[in-house]
């Protein structure tokens, strides 16, 4: 069975985009700050801008709802798993509090967001709760409560847990939340567009950043634009002249279905610790209410057949949830960062007034906001006791070292792939399949469709030059090195590449 690629927040939310700038007009602009992404963080950062005075343009690569705002599970909690007992450990119980007090923030920002502004998003308070599937996830959860007692978190210990999966028992966070993503994202979108100080530009592509002691000059597919403070929000940092961010995060895979079960709903929000994981939580509307399941993670372009993923993900749908309908399925890729704490702040140290947020391991809610709130102090220079902790610039070598060397194995043997002969040529490629073949002594991508057309690409990820991967389920060449990805024709789908890949012409015989 086919299904939508959209997410099911697409197929329920009506974007009613009401204010769309040409992408001509902006050629030549100068604002006072740029916004690079218009997903929920840059989107609430420039709500947060908009009555300081400043000038702020926004850009995206893509259509506004289409990155990985459109992809999440919407939880809004300042429940991360298990991260609590990892920060007091690893950081200090001090920068764990930082940690803390900005997700709370972040929470009560979308709450405060969505009562002004009346916004219609299917909001709903819930809480939040981690499972134990095992004894070794009971530990860790008992474990989490005594770090919750330590911080003040007024959280508690159950076994009465209402999901079907037998799960042993449960610590919980109440007051957290849950919404429609993209109906909040684009009631952001209309209220900071019509807002005089704000103009928004859609499907312009942000190539370079050129430095300059003052301002900033931003290279991009529809021309330049001058900046004296520059955010970017495009989930993965693209420019690869400072910072070393392809050296400090790598992107993680998961996958998502929405699912009608004959089962009554629960209320909560539901995520075990340790692979498989399993994600649940109901998405209750005026219309319907849907399970939405997610699980399956993994390292991005890593798995040869993603299929099987959204396979085993149907496998537990199916076991825990007899007789469940799917209504649409998704993939989503997170940035991750190798200590666990996302970067928000200065780009780099060596630059000045230029910002960057990444990182949010799979939290996107409550760390956009969070973010937000960052860099609205940073950029009009207001002082906040909560942003330490996410210092890009830190160095946190021991609980960074064991996840940063079992990256450079994965990203060593995607370049390694590139010298490796590959078995095959153009006859050898089915119909609905896509590999890497050999053609005339060059490594060619190839994807046949069921008309028997071919599409070839370089199959070389314009980003840093690592091998591709084909992505069966989705149709799509991905990058295992920083989670790139690319639809047929070689166009970009996700960065951090800014350059689409080469076509490569072929004769058929």
């Amino acid at each position: 069975m086919e299904y939508p690629k959209r997410s099911y927040w697409h197929e329920s939310a009506d974007s009613k985009i009401e204010i769309t700038k040409d992408r001509e007009l902006l050629k030549g602009k100068k604002f006072d700050v740029l916004i690079i992404g218009a997903g929920l963080t840059g989107l609430t950062t420039a709500y947060l801008l908009k009555d300081s005075g400043c000038k702020i343009g926004i850009i995206d690569g893509t259509t506004i709802g289409y990155g990985v705002s459109g992809y999440t599970t919407a939880k809004i909690t300042v429940q991360h798993s298990i991260i609590y007992s990892y920060l007091i450990e690893n950081f200090s119980l001090k920068q764990a509090k930082q940690y803390l007090t900005a997700n709370e923030e972040g929470l009560k920002l979308i709450k405060k967001i969505i009562e002004e502004n009346n916004i219609q998003c299917d909001f709903k308070e819930q809480d939040a709760y981690v499972y134990a599937s095992d004894d070794t996830e009971l530990k860790q959860i008992k474990k989490e409560l005594i770090a919750y007692k330590k911080l003040g978190i007024d959280g508690f210990y159950t076994e009465d847990v209402p999901i079907p999966n037998n799960a042993l028992a449960a610590i919980g966070i109440k007051n957290q939340g849950q919404f429609n993503p993209l109906k909040y994202l684009y009631s952001l979108y209309n209220i900071v567009g019509n807002s005089e100080s704000c103009e928004i530009y859609e499907n312009v592509r942000a190539l370079n950043i050129v430095p300059h002691s003052n301002y900033h000059i931003v290279e991009t597919d529809a021309g330049v634009i001058q900046a004296d403070k520059v955010v970017v929000a495009s989930h993965y940092p693209f420019d690869n002249s400072f910072g070393l961010y392809f050296l400090r995060l790598y992107q993680d895979k998961s996958y998502v279905i929405a699912a009608r079960t004959k089962d009554k709903p629960f209320d909560g929000m539901y995520i075990n610790i340790d692979d498989p994981i399993h994600s649940m939580r109901y998405q209750f509307s005026e219309k319907e209410n849907l399970l939405i399941l997610s699980g399956g993670n993994h390292r991005s372009g890593e798995k040869e057949n993603e299929e099987d993923s959204y396979e085993e993900l149907e496998n537990f749908l199916n076991t825990y949830f007899q007789g469940a309908e799917v209504v649409s399925k998704w993939s989503t890729q997170d940035c991750m960062t190798y200590d666990k704490v996302p970067y928000i702040g200065l780009y780099s140290k060596s630059v000045n007034n230029l910002y960057v947020a990444t990182g949010f391991k799979k939290w996107g809610m409550t760390h956009s906001a969070a973010s937000a709130l960052i860099l609205r102090d940073k950029i009009l220079t207001i002082d906040n006791d909560f942003s330490e902790v996410f210092k890009p610039s830190r160095i946190t070598p021991d609980p960074s070292a064991k996840e940063f060397f079992s990256s450079v194995g994965s990203i060593a043997s995607a370049f390694l792939k590139r010298i490796a002969p590959v078995p095959g040529g153009l006859s050898s490629v089915k119909a609905g399949k896509g590999k890497i073949i050999n053609y005339n002594g060059q490594k060619v991508g190839v994807y046949k469709n069921e008309n028997d057309d071919y599409f070839c690409i370089n199959p070389v990820c314009s980003h840093l030059k690592c091998s591709l991967s084909f992505n069966e389920a989705e149709k799509t060449w991905d990058c295992p090195c920083h989670g790139s990805r690319f639809d047929i024709n070689g166009n970009i789908l996700e960065g951090p590449a800014v350059n689409p890949l080469d076509k490569i012409h072929i004769k058929q015989h």
